[in-house]
């Protein structure tokens, strides 16, 4: 038998979770007789058998050959652990695996529970290995710890230490494509495991699609197994300077994976596309490529800057598609809200464009993946270095095609209520007047009453299909009893004429609010939906706060904006959760500037943001937000915008910043400080909800001013027609 059918016990080390799928892998390379262990496994076989793991491995992290055991003597507490490394090298003759002119490198696992200086028992290796040499040989070798031409791997142990060559020398998860890098990449050997997991080849897609493709890893590593390339076949190892390194076997298996490598190029691919909102990743994504050795595939694979929103209107079109990403979880996005909105719009985009097709998720929490809308999910757990992440994968369900509610509501049968029929009366007709108009706008978001009968002072809103219910508090002069029966009645009346449950009613009881007293947390029940308006979906809140995170008598004018955003620079004055921002940016706005006091509400802002499928975490942020006072922001800067809304509060008086705002003494100073930041050809929308305001002559005479309060009120405000007033404004022609 020569050396290389000598059967001889070998190491394969993972990432933990990989141990299963990298058994299998090691099988199909015709391996068996494999024991598992965490994060490595052992198998008994010859030389090839690891040779051919370093050339074609995907998923393995090392292969190791142990070399030399030390067993140990004693085992209690006080041993030193350094020094029984130092024994153990010394002990062996290193001379008959490396030569003294080659660099070598030392890398210490410990088993838990060993305590031991990690940094002081590494060196004590090296210098057992030198002092080895110098035994036998009189010379010594020199540490390479960049790039050594052998590396050992030492295994400190309870009962023994092992000491092993590493073969692969480097980690195998670096393939050498890996040129230009992004924020928080996966390792290629993790990508490979999914796109495995995920039976990529068995699959056959004819698309393959990476939304936030980073460094281009998943592309890539797809290109890899499609193209049937080994991993390793043209990256340096770690076997190259030991004394048993037969050149010859590995030379045929370099040359067997090229012809394979060639042979396969000639069979047909998917289209790839690689899509990302980071200018840079997508440079990053087309030289790695290049790198990888695909240069000439190119052709095959669009690699553009795109957000989600991006590629709202990019479908299958009856194709099998696959979709693998690694969205940008973590701090990159600054909160788990955050995080929760980035995959519900994910998700929603998932399903819009790629019902019932093929995709595989990488999340940082079970959390975020359980948002996800796929059928049958599997979940893998693997660790990316040292961050534990998650995996979904499924069968993305097809969207289900929503209608308003009034779309499907009909005047329901139920019994009287004593003391509310006039008020049943009303809502009933209110929503069967609304109810043709709300189908035909695509309404989703509207106010079916609005104190309409003295008797009952409350406000009915609908979100979706829930209701956020507000009760007007009752002067002093009503009896609090006679009040609380009255609004009891109300909302049983509310009930029976909607047909929806207690679940889905939310109750607030509104009174006059002073200063940031309408901004204060009313509840801590977080019970935030999901609601579509135009071609936004929001984050609304029926609980937390007094406001919802939507003024619904602004729809219009929101819409209004989204028509008129393309290509423009938007800015949005007390913002609020910023969803005039929103619509304008969906609109193809060329960039929104939003700024508000409130880092409660900006943060809400960017989840609304994120929902939709736009970015706001790279450098050159197309979506900005501001946390500041308004006066202050528009005297500071200079940039010019072609659209400006501003909806100030009546009154504000908040702790951020000295003195009060009053709309009506305040507003000339500021539409004179926002104009001088308008365009001269641009357009700017005021509008405010104070009962008693009168814009001042001085504006009037200084600027071209239509009031647009008709156009800004929708129809289920008409009854209320001093909901708000708006003004168009804009500067006068230079004649």
């Amino acid at each position: 038998m020569n050396s290389t059918q000598r059967l001889t016990n070998y190491w394969v080390t993972c990432a933990d979770g990989l141990e299963t799928l990298l058994q299998q892998e090691l099988e199909n390379l015709g391996i068996q007789n494999i024991q598992r262990f965490a994060g490595r496994l052992v198998f008994k076989g010859t030389l090839e058998n690891a040779y051919r793991i370093c050339m074609w491995s995907r998923l393995a992290s090392r292969v190791l050959l142990p070399i030399h055991t030390h067993e140990l003597e004693r085992t209690h507490d006080a041993r030193d652990v350094a020094e029984e490394l130092y024994e153990g090298a010394i002990s062996f003759d290193w001379s008959l695996v490396f030569a003294p002119q080659s660099t070598f490198a030392v890398r210490l696992h410990v088993e838990r529970e060993i305590k031991v200086n990690t940094q002081f028992a590494t060196l004590r290796v090296k210098d057992g290995v030198v002092d080895s040499f110098m035994e036998a040989v009189g010379k010594r070798p020199s540490i390479d710890i960049k790039q050594p031409e052998i590396t050992l791997y030492v295994l400190a142990g309870k009962t023994e230490h092992t000491y092993c060559l590493d073969l692969s020398g480097d980690s195998l998860h670096k393939r050498g494509y890996r040129r230009f890098m992004t924020d928080a990449p996966i390792k290629e050997n993790l990508a490979a495991a999914i796109l495995q997991k995920a039976e990529l080849a068995e699959y056959q897609p004819d698309i393959i699609l990476d939304p936030m493709c980073g460094s281009g890893t998943f592309i890539i590593e797809s290109l890899m197994i499609l193209t049937d390339r080994a991993p390793g076949l043209v990256r340096r190892f770690g076997f190259n300077g030991w004394h048993g390194h037969d050149r010859e076997l590995w030379l045929s298996l370099k040359a067997e994976a090229a012809e394979r490598h060639e042979k396969a190029l000639e069979r047909p691919l998917p289209k790839l596309y690689a899509y990302d909102a980071d200018w840079e990743a997508v440079k990053a994504t087309r030289q790695n490529i290049i790198a990888a050795g695909f240069e000439k595939l190119l052709d095959q694979i669009q690699i553009e800057e795109r957000t989600l929103a991006d590629w709202d209107n990019f479908h299958a079109e009856g194709k099998k598609a696959f979709i693998v990403t690694n969205p940008p979880y973590g701090e990159r996005l600054g909160d788990k809200a955050s995080n929760r909105s980035l995959y519900l719009g994910l998700s929603a985009l998932l399903q819009k464009n790629f019902p019932n097709q093929r995709a595989a998720i990488i999340a940082a929490q079970v959390e975020q993946a359980d948002v996800l809308a796929f059928l049958e999910p599997q979940t893998l757990r693997l660790m990316n270095g040292k961050l534990p992440i998650y995996v979904r994968f499924g069968t993305v369900k097809p969207a289900t095609v929503t209608q308003p509610f009034l779309a499907t509501w009909q005047p329901q049968q139920f019994e009287k209520i004593e003391g509310a029929e006039d008020f049943t009366n009303r809502l009933q007709k209110n929503m069967q007047n609304l109810k043709k108009w709300a189908v035909k706008e695509n309404v989703y978001c509207l106010r079916l009453y609005d104190a309409d009968l003295p008797d009952f002072n409350v406000a009915v809103d609908l979100y979706g299909d829930r209701l956020h219910v507000q009760e007007y508090a009752p002067p002093k002069s009503i009896d609090p009893e006679k009040a609380k029966k009255r609004f009891n009645l109300a909302l049983a009346a509310i009930r029976a004429v909607t047909g929806l449950g207690r679940d889905a009613i939310f109750i607030k009881t509104r009174a006059r609010q002073a200063g940031s007293n309408q901004y204060t947390k009313q509840s801590t029940a977080s019970k935030r939906f999901i609601v579509q308006e135009g071609n936004a979906r929001i984050l609304v809140n029926l609980t937390d706060y007094l406001d919802t995170g939507l003024f619904l008598d602004h729809r219009q004018i929101r819409l209004r904006i989204a028509k008129e955003a393309r290509g423009k620079h938007f800015l949005n004055l007390y913002s609020y959760t910023s969803t005039a921002s929103l619509h304008a940016a969906l609109g193809g706005a060329a960039s929104t500037t939003s700024v508000d006091l409130s880092n409660t509400y900006l943060s809400w802002s960017k989840e609304n943001f994120v929902l939709n499928g736009l970015t706001v975490d790279h450098a050159d942020e197309q979506h900005m937000f501001f946390a500041s006072d308004c006066f202050e922001w528009l005297k500071e800067g200079h940039e010019q915008y072609d659209l400006i809304f501003i909806d100030p509060p009546t009154f504000s008086n908040s702790k951020k910043f000295y003195g009060t705002f009053d709309v009506q003494r305040d507003h000339v100073s500021l539409i004179k400080r926002a104009m001088n930041r308008l365009t001269s050809d641009g357009t700017l929308y005021f509008s405010n909800n104070y009962r008693g305001f009168e814009l001042d002559e001085e504006i009037e005479a200084m600027y071209d001013i239509e009031e647009i309060t008709n156009e800004t009120i929708g129809l289920d405000f008409k009854r209320n027609h001093k909901i708000h007033r708006a003004w168009k404004i804009t500067h006068p022609a230079i004649k």
